[in-house]
C-alpha cells in the first residue's frame, strides 16, 4: 500500500509511515482542537512536495480561512499560484457536492483534498440511508480521480456513519487538567496499516503541529 507523507510532525509515524494513499480519512474532534489547522498544514506540507491540494469549507469564504491562517507559512502563495484551491460549497446542495468536488479536484488535479466540516451535510440529509449514500458517492468520486481525502467532523455533531464509511479515523481530543489545557491526538483505525495504539500529545507552534 503506498503512503502519503503529510510531513506533519510525527504524525507519519503515529500512522505507520503515513495516510494511505486515495483512501478518506476521518479528522474528529471537539472546536478548538485544531482539526481545521491539520487539514491546511497537510495541503501545506503537500505543496511544498509539489502536490496540489483542494480545501473545501461549508461555512467560511476562502478570505476567512486566509485571514484564520496564522503559522509562519507562506499558505497565500501557494493559493495564488494555483498549488492549493480554497472552495466555499453550499451544504444544502448536499446531492450535487460529490460533482461539483470531482470538477474542482480537476482544476488543479488536486492530489490532496480536505472538506471542513463534513458534518454540515448531516443537517440537510433527512435520512441516515442518505447520509452513507452520500458519504459513499464523495469516496467514490475522489477516489477515481487519485485524491487522498481529509474528512473535518465536529464531534458533537459527528454520526457512526461518517467512521464507518471512513478508511481511517484520527481523534484530536481537548482536556482540562490541573489548570491547564491538553491535547491528545491517537489514531482509532487505519484500514491495511501497521499504525501506532497510542495517545500521544500535541501543540501547536509557528511552524504548525507538533505530536510529541
Amino acid at each position: 500500500m503506498r503512503k502519503v507523507k503529510t510531513d506533519i510532525h510525527n504524525l507519519d509515524r503515529l500512522c505507520g509511515g503515513g495516510i494511505p494513499e486515495k483512501e478518506m480519512i476521518l479528522i474528529n474532534g471537539e472546536p478548538g482542537a485544531g482539526k481545521s489547522n491539520l487539514g491546511l498544514e497537510f495541503l501545506y506540507r503537500g505543496a511544498l512536495r509539489g502536490e496540489s491540494g483542494l480545501y473545501v469549507s461549508f461555512q467560511d469564504t476562502k478570505d476567512e480561512i486566509l485571514r484564520t491562517n496564522t503559522f509562519d507559512w507562506e499558505f497565500k502563495n501557494h493559493v495564488n499560484q494555483g498549488k492549493i484551491n480554497i472552495r466555499k460549497m453550499d451544504p444544502y446542495r448536499h446531492e450535487e457536492v460529490a460533482n461539483m468536488l470531482r470538477g474542482t479536484v480537476k482544476e488543479n488535479s488536486a492530489r490532496r483534498v480536505v472538506i471542513d466540516p463534513i458534518t454540515d451535510l448531516d443537517l440537510y440529509i433527512d435520512s441516515r440511508k442518505d447520509i452513507r449514500k452520500n458519504l459513499l458517492s464523495i469516496k467514490k468520486e475522489l477516489a477515481s480521480v487519485g485524491s487522498t481525502v481529509l474528512l473535518i467532523a465536529e464531534d458533537e455533531e459527528a454520526t457512526n456513519i461518517e467512521e464507518e464509511v471512513s478508511d481511517g479515523i484520527i481523534n484530536m481530543e481537548v482536556k482540562r487538567e490541573k489548570g491547564r489545557v491538553k491535547r491528545e491526538i491517537y489514531v482509532k483505525k487505519l484500514r491495511g496499516s501497521d499504525y501506532n495504539h497510542g495517545v500521544h500529545e500535541y501543540v501547536f507552534e509557528n511552524d504548525g503541529l507538533k505530536i510529541r
